[in-house]
């Protein structure tokens, strides 16, 4: 596995921890190890259950994107291609 492809997974790894506990909050430390925690930002359709989702750290605004994940009914979501109000730009990791 390469430099880039441990990097990726230790995201998607991070990711799924946060997405598996929502809607509960748990406290899950940035992959960079900068002290940050990983948030999400889900995207999709007012009337859809499937959408995008960013998962992203507070701290060094670094993050993956997903497509084509479920949208937990009740969730906030944000139209395709928007930034919500007061989130950061995000630094996209590529896909290894």
């Amino acid at each position: 596995m390469t430099e880039a492809e441990r990097r990726w997974e230790s995201w998607y790894q991070a990711f799924s921890k946060v997405y598996e506990a929502f809607p509960q909050p748990i406290d899950v430390p940035c992959p960079e190890g900068d002290g940050g925690h990983i948030q999400l930002t889900f995207y999709g359709y007012p009337d859809s259950r499937t959408g995008s989702i960013t998962a992203w750290c507070d701290r060094c605004r670094h993050g993956i994107w997903l497509g084509r994940v479920g949208i937990p009914a009740g969730t906030e979501r944000y139209p395709f291609d928007s930034r919500p109000e007061g989130r950061p730009e995000i630094t996209l990791i590529p896909e290894a």
